[in-house]
């Protein structure tokens, strides 16, 4: 019986292709088999992570949907072809974008995966990338800062109260109320959309927007103005 295949998680990064690891572009290189997330579209992990490729891929649907059954009857099906091509022998990389802990596909194929070597490559997160875009600290000395993906409209009042440097995820959904939201409690704020990538904006008047919506690869860097 043939032994299973190594199982990786990789990071590519935000967009640039320049921004991948060493230790992922040296894994993606040397693996039998390499799956990329797509949701009904080209995979930008894939199109990322391409020029590092030696080998076959396999573009694997998860779609944005938010019915959890659905959601859960494609993961079981997803891991279960992952499953057969590990039980083959073939070590096999995953990518997602930016880091595979925050906000990933991934961590879904991996609480599932159970019984498998696995090695987790984490990878430039999109905020990360975007702060020294635009040479803009997330935070200094000891003061915290949060990370939120904005869509429960307390949680984000909560987090302007309580933090002074705020990273705001998927913005797209509620773009004009997070602008609102962010000049009622004082804040600063600049807007990143597709990091690293050849359709790069980065816009500080973020009422520029409004009304229009913004991609969902958005984020926002946000600080509390002080006189």
């Amino acid at each position: 019986m043939n032994k299973s295949g190594k199982f990786y998680g990789i990071g590519v990064g935000p967009g640039d292709p320049a921004l991948i690891t060493m230790k992922a572009a040296q894994i993606l290189s040397k693996v039998d088999m390499v799956i990329a997330p797509a949701a009904d579209k080209e995979s930008l992990a894939l199109k990322i992570a391409q020029p590092y490729i030696n080998c076959k891929v396999i573009e694997m649907n998860f779609p944005m949907i938010s019915n959890k059954n659905t959601l859960n009857d494609i993961w079981d099906k997803n891991v279960k072809t992952i499953q057969e091509i590990l039980q083959e022998g073939n070590d096999t990389a995953f990518i997602t974008l930016g880091d595979p802990m925050i906000y990933s596909t991934y961590t879904y194929i991996l609480s599932r995966l159970c019984g498998y070597e696995i090695e987790t490559i984490p990878g430039i997160t999109s905020f990360c990338a975007a702060a020294s875009k635009v040479n803009i600290p997330i935070a200094e000395g000891d003061a915290p800062f949060a990370v939120i993906p904005v869509k429960d409209k307390k949680l984000l009042e909560k987090t302007l109260k309580d933090f002074d440097n705020v990273i705001l995820m998927k913005i797209s959904r509620n773009y004009d109320e997070v602008v609102r939201a962010l000049k009622e409690n004082g804040f600063c704020a600049v807007l990143i959309t597709h990091c690293g990538q050849e359709d790069e904006r980065i816009e500080f008047d973020l009422d520029k927007y409004l009304g229009r919506g913004v991609s969902y690869l958005s984020l926002i860097i946000a600080w509390r103005y002080r006189k």
